[in-house]
């Protein structure tokens, strides 16, 4: 310190501050380190870099980012080639965030020694943490030039192909998604995030096996991550494990409190297993937690119509009041005087997710089919996530397909705007990834709902729902935000399914000896309602037995509590033969051949599963209800194969009906032997003349807008050739 005041030369200067620089490395080694040492050092000689690169070291080991990496700089400033300098500059600028300046500083040292493993793997890091911030603002093109950049430097770091994952599906390019969380997990074993990312991948692809084997490795990994226990417990749930899939979104819900799309998905496996209170319990807690959530507010509504106890009023507000929220928050809503005045085929375009071997595909699949190009110009906004062989079919059927899949409610509402969409249809309603987002916005200038809910959408922008005057009685309609546009007869054409096997001619009591009833509908809509009227029916038909298949019925506590419901009307466990899902449709159809008579529920009544059931030659009894559509369907469809008489007013009528039809054996023999004929002639499955009718309609309304619409418009013609059958 005397000789820092003495005149001395570059050459002892420079002596002097490399002795001060090592005994302050030296004292620090033994726990006293004193920074003044190093300043005094760069005092004795400013030129010295070490002092500035160990005084960087002290620096970042107090995580001062900022002065660390000044006095880096500085050191690289009076010794370019100082390698270790470079390379902690570069981890001072990261710790900064600054990316691009860090991979400069590993550049420059790279430079100098291309081979050291320190520098190459900082370097991966940077140009990693560069994707990530890429990736968090969607720039896509950046983020893969940053990521595949920085596995030139270390090609086993699993973070860089995880990230590569993550890009690959924000493209939806799932094939290199899968490849690269594959190799995430492969290099790093205990990847959770990579392996349930890839969980993901495969659930989109369609393997829930693969998927499931990836969840469940994640969770091995951390017991409690959210995301696995969530993703593994919807698994479990399509598999009707639905005691195993409510643990795991409780462990979710146990990890993060604030996790509605947790409490979302346990109401809806609640409500899979018939447990609609508990069900709205959550969804109630999920809206709390996120207010803007349509699609738990959809789920909400969806619920209330399987319950028995509720008044139609109350679920129609229920619907109402969720319209004019979700309508209000819209900021932008496109207006229309009139209609467009396009010239050509009227424009109509078919909006759903669920353009698959799905449920509404068979009632969908006429309109596409027979639509008349010369009148009717289709176009599909097809939000499928899997696309399957029932999907490409419908592509080859319409002239414009879009896939709105992954696309914003705005961006969706434009795309069907500036198409010049005359009439857009909604094939949804309240149930699963439902687009009711992109009506409130108004892209059309008619906007009709049709197919898949049983109920309005509360929406006032949602001019229309079609239905029939068997589902809404002109006397007694449901309540409905819609005007309702009636078709002859039915509102629903069904397609069957190719795979149908054929129909069991021989009753089931004859085969097995006892009267069977049975329901494969959604167990969700066996109210206490339902359940009531059943056992009155079993007490009726002494020796009886009722068969029930329900996907949640594969686990034994769902039965368990099943079997509980009946016993306490005072049915015997021992008359229920319970069961979950089949796998393939064929096997599925084919146990209706172990039904004598098909029971509809209520207030939600059966549509697939009615027809599925007439198709296979089983009859079905269906309870009305006044004012509720959804109630009605089974009326509607049973009307259309000349049934009518197994439509009933009253459950004591719905049980008297039932109980005659069981032992009515001849006539049970001769619908196993006539009624699919019977049925693919009616109107029902008559889809030329049903599109024929649907298309008149839709010209009906752009008139009607031209003149100010009415309440409701009307197709009335001669009932002739199949028509007059339906009746």
């Amino acid at each position: 310190r005397e000789a820092l005041s003495v005149e001395l030369t570059q050459e002892l200067r420079m002596e002097l501050a490399r002795c001060l620089t090592e005994h302050a490395i030296q004292l620090k080694a033994s726990g006293h380190g004193d920074l003044q040492l190093f300043h005094e050092a760069i005092q004795a000689c400013d030129s010295y870099a070490p002092a500035f690169f160990q005084l960087g070291v002290c620096y970042s080991e107090v995580n001062d980012s900022i002065k660390a990496k000044e006095m880096y700089r500085k050191a690289v400033q009076l010794h370019p080639g100082y390698v270790e300098a470079l390379n902690n500059l570069g981890v001072a600028c990261r710790e900064l965030g600054e990316w691009e300046h860090a991979i400069e500083a590993y550049g420059m040292a790279l430079k100098v020694n291309q081979n050291c493993s320190k520098t190459r793997e900082n370097m991966a890091i940077s140009l990693l943490q560069l994707g990530c911030r890429h990736l968090q603002r969607k720039e896509l093109k950046e983020a893969g030039k940053a990521l595949k950049q920085g596995l030139s430097f270390n090609s086993r770091n699993a973070d860089i192909y995880f990230n590569l994952g993550v890009l690959y599906a924000e493209k939806e390019k799932w094939d290199q998604a899968k490849v690269n969380y594959e190799l995430a997990s492969n290099f790093d074993p205990r990847h959770a995030n990579a392996h349930n990312n890839l969980g993901v991948i495969h659930r989109r692809l369609g393997n829930p096996e693969a998927a499931m084997k990836c969840f469940e490795s994640a969770l091995e990994v951390d017991s409690k991550m959210n995301l696995a226990s969530k993703n593994l417990g919807a698994i479990y749930g399509s598999m009707g494990r639905m005691d195993d899939a409510i643990r795991l979104t409780r462990v979710a819900i146990d990890s993060n409190r604030q996790d509605a799309e947790a409490y979302n998905n346990l109401a809806l496996l609640l409500r899979d297993q018939c447990d609609v209170d508990a069900c709205l319990e959550n969804l109630d807690i999920c809206i709390s937690l996120e207010p803007e959530s349509r699609h738990a507010g959809s789920n909400r509504l969806m619920s209330l119509n399987y319950q028995s106890e509720r008044s139609r009023e109350e679920v129609f507000e229920a619907h109402r009041s969720w319209g004019s929220c979700v309508e209000s928050s819209v900021s932008q809503v496109f207006s229309w005087d009139g209609a467009r005045g396009n010239s050509g085929p009227l424009r109509v375009g078919y909006i759903s997710p669920d353009f698959y071997s799905h449920s509404v595909s068979y009632f969908i699949h006429s309109a596409l089919k027979y639509h008349d190009p010369a009148f009717v110009a289709v176009t599909c906004y097809s939000d499928v996530a899997l696309e399957d062989d029932k999907t490409r079919q419908f592509k080859e059927l319409v002239p414009q397909w879009r896939t709105i899949c992954g696309r914003r409610d705005d961006e969706v509402a434009k795309l069907i705007y500036d198409d010049g969409i005359d009439i857009l249809v909604d094939l949804t309603g309240h149930t699963g990834n439902n687009r009711l987002g992109v009506f409130a916005r108004k892209p059309a200038p008619v906007c009709i709902t049709w197919i898949g809910y049983p109920h309005t959408t509360g929406l006032t922008r949602m001019d229309y729902r079609i239905s029939d005057e068997f589902a809404d009685p002109k006397d007694a309609p449901g309540l409905t935000t819609e005007k309702i546009l009636y078709l002859p007869e039915c509102f629903l054409c069904y397609t069957p399914p190719e795979t149908a096997p054929p129909v069991v001619l021989k009753p089931a009591q004859e085969s097995y000896g006892c009267i069977t009833f049975g329901c494969f509908n959604n167990l969700a809509k066996v109210s206490s309602l339902t359940i009531r009227m059943w056992s009155k029916l079993l007490h009726e038909v002494p020796g009886s037995r009722l068969f029930v298949k329900s996907k949640a019925l594969a686990c034994p506590k769902v039965q368990d509590k099943m079997r509980a419901a009946f016993a306490v009307h005072g049915i015997q466990a021992s008359r229920l033969d319970l069961t979950g899902l089949q796998p393939q449709t064929g096997s599925h159809l084919h146990m209706y051949s172990f039904i004598d008579v098909a029971l509809d529920t209520a207030p939600y009544a059966g549509t697939t599963t009615t027809c599925e059931a007439l198709y296979m030659g089983v009859p079905v009894v269906t309870l009305k209800g006044r004012g509720i559509h959804a109630q009605n369907v089974g009326a509607s469809l049973l009307s259309a194969v000349q049934l009518g008489d197994l439509v009933t007013e009253t459950e004591e009528d719905f049980v008297k009906q039932a109980a005659a039809c069981a032992k009515n054996l001849p006539r049970l023999a001769a619908l196993r032997a006539g009624l699919r004929t019977r049925m693919l002639r009616s109107v029902l499955c008559d889809g030329p003349r049903h599109v024929a009718r649907l298309e008149r309609l839709y010209a009906g309304v752009i008139s009607d807008l031209a003149r100010s619409n009415t309440s409701a418009l009307n197709i009335q013609e001669s009932a002739t050739g199949s028509l007059a059958e339906a009746q």
